[in-house]
């Protein structure tokens, strides 16, 4: 596979990875049916990826700004986003199987986040986001590690249009009368930048 192609997958990678773990931490996870406590009657409760997992969009929003990271950072630059970007994978991972593997735990932490006392009956079921969540983390990871293994390799943003080091700049006339006194020389009196 060409350097090029390796970018391409990489970027397409943190992309959809992304893109997925926004998706999944916006739809609900999980829907509660909250006991009847007069004079109230029984309600639904619904919980959302972002409720049960805080800090998963902020994950995904580093993996979205990976993807313009990388592509303008040069061969150490790269090597640092690529590491970013395995952690945030990693992360979500993380984050996401602990819900997995504690849903009651989750709903109860969420709701101490809000500062609301809930009571549910027997064990939550989670719907299939969860799912969708942690491959869009598993997603980015492959990313990071693909960044970190091959991305000193990648072509980086030209140096075309930067600033020559050492060139000395030459100033503007400064005020009116010297704009067009320059003016009248025939000068351009910004000057070359």
């Amino acid at each position: 596979m060409t350097a090029r192609r390796e970018l391409r997958l990489a970027v397409l990678l943190c992309l959809v990875g992304s893109a997925l773990v926004l998706l999944a931490a916006s739809r609900t996870w999980l829907a509660l049916m909250t006991p009847a406590q007069p004079p109230l009657p029984a309600s639904v409760r619904r919980f959302a990826g972002s409720d049960l997992v805080p800090g998963v969009r902020v994950l995904a929003v580093l993996g979205l700004a990976g993807v313009a990271a990388l592509l303008a950072a040069r061969r150490w630059g790269k090597i640092a986003v690529g590491f970013a970007l395995a952690a945030a994978g990693a992360a979500v991972v993380v984050l996401d199987a602990r819900v997995l593997a504690d849903p009651a735990g989750a709903v109860t932490r969420a709701a101490s986040l809000r500062q609301e006392g809930i009571s549910f009956v027997g064990t939550p079921h989670l719907g299939p986001w969860p799912l969708g969540c942690l491959a869009g983390g598993v997603l980015l990871g492959v990313a990071g590690l693909l960044v970190v293994v091959r991305g000193r390799r990648w072509a980086a943003l030209s140096a075309r249009y930067e600033r020559p080091a050492g060139r000395a700049e030459v100033a503007a006339p400064v005020g009116d009368k010297g704009v067009w006194d320059a003016l009248d020389r025939g000068e351009d009196p910004t000057g070359p930048l």
